[in-house]
């Protein structure tokens, strides 16, 4: 389909599964097992939201999922079709996902954000924000949950792998918790950052072993980093055609 055309048609249709099933997963917190419903309604949102965007997907490393365990992921970020390939691609790993303080300026998605429980942050407050977005990432472990954050920040926008922050890793130290690398590959291609249109297309993501506990925030950040760039270059090269 032409890029523009499946734009069109997908912004729509986009903007109505968020409203009625970001509805369900609000109404979904409030029930007794609603992690259950509200990832199940993220779920057919995210499905919903890659079909009318042209996506397919392929994984490969799920044998590393341990979904009885919460985890810190540390992905790198290249578009934002990104978290709903993540959501599916990790599954059945219940996690959330670190918001922006701007998120809870807009009324509905205020409150489905908090219902869900994702994580407050707040670029701003530099070093003194950590107590804060410690105490919420205790709060989603202790409900079993795990924690998603992208290892550069922001998206890159140039296809290449930015340096890692270390806050991810300070975080996952914190509460003493593994971290699980993740590499994605090709939803830049598919929606490119800042291009209206999409362009569809195949995307691979590869979940690497757990990675313990072991040693500063510093060495865990190096060794994710360096997991994550040397998958994504081989992914680059197997995309490239023979010759």
């Amino acid at each position: 389909m032409i890029p523009a055309l499946r734009a069109l048609v997908a912004y729509p249709v986009i903007a109505l599964s968020t409203m009625v099933f970001g509805g369900l997963a609000v109404i979904g917190s409030w029930l007794p097992l609603r992690w259950h419903v509200s990832d199940r309604a993220a779920s057919i949102w995210a499905r919903i939201f890659l079909i009318v965007a042209g996506i397919r997907f392929d994984v490969e490393g799920h044998e590393h999922v341990q979904p009885g365990r919460p985890q810190v992921i540390v992905s790198n970020h290249l578009s934002n079709l990104d978290p709903m390939i993540h959501w599916l691609a990790m599954q059945p790993i219940h996690y959330r996902f670190m918001a922006k303080k701007e998120v809870y300026k807009i009324p509905f998605f205020r409150t489905a954000v908090k219902a869900m429980h994702m994580v407050k942050v707040d670029r701003e407050a530099g070093v003194g924000g950590y107590d804060f977005i410690n105490s919420q990432v205790r709060t989603v472990f202790d409900l079993g949950l795990s924690l998603m954050i992208y290892g550069e920040g922001t998206r890159s926008r140039t296809g290449h792998i930015k340096d890692f922050k270390k806050g991810p890793f300070i975080i996952a130290k914190a509460v003493n918790a593994p971290v699980l690398p993740v590499t994605i590959e090709g939803t830049d291609l598919a929606w490119p950052p800042g291009d209206w249109r999409m362009y569809g297309g195949r995307v691979q993501v590869v979940i690497h072993p757990l990675v313990e506990q072991s040693g500063s925030p510093t060495d865990m950040r190096e060794q994710v980093e360096q997991t994550v760039r040397t998958t994504y270059a081989r992914l680059e090269a197997e995309r490239k055609p023979a010759g």
